[in-house]
């Protein structure tokens, strides 16, 4: 279970499943909850996620649950207006370790970055400014690709990091 912190006020969203984030019609307040399988969004009212962070999180969740958890990251997400988000490691407040998703409105980019210790790398989710048809991989598999490959890199920063403390 990820818990999604809302930059305005103190709005929570709360992911437990696979599903999609619903749009939010303009001017809705609508209360949203469904059961335990599907989303509870608290209080009243539906956010915004970019479809791109969308799908990492998804992923992040049912995929790489047992990752997240681990590494004390269920409890430090969270999306802002624009639909990206920020996941703060437990560390957070001592080294600003965190991963998170961004738009870079001149390349016309989407990027998924980390920072932990001297790890600090991004990984393209999309470039807006090639035509898709000339990419073989699907968008959900070229974001599974860098989550994964982004958790590769944080685990090899965990491990330099022990070694280097023995």
């Amino acid at each position: 279970l990820l818990s999604f912190t809302m930059l305005s006020a103190s709005r929570t969203l709360l992911l437990r499943s696979s599903r999609r984030l619903p749009a939010a019609s303009a001017g809705s307040n609508q209360a949203f909850v469904v059961n335990t399988r599907h989303l509870a969004l608290l209080p009243d009212k539906v956010e915004y996620v970019h479809p791109l962070s969308q799908l990492v999180l998804e992923y992040l969740q049912t995929d790489r649950s047992d990752w997240i958890v681990s590494h004390g990251l269920d409890k430090g997400l969270t999306v802002h207006r624009d639909g990206t988000f920020l996941i703060k490691f437990p560390s957070y407040d001592k080294d600003m370790a965190r991963i998170w998703t961004s738009y870079e409105p001149e390349e016309k980019k989407h990027w998924l970055t980390v920072h932990k210790g001297d790890l600090v790398g991004r990984f393209l989710l999309q470039d807006n400014l090639k035509p898709a048809w000339n990419d073989a991989a699907s968008t959900p598999e070229k974001i599974q690709n860098a989550v994964d490959s982004l958790i590769e890199k944080i685990e090899e920063e965990v491990e330099e990091t022990k070694e280097g403390s023995k």
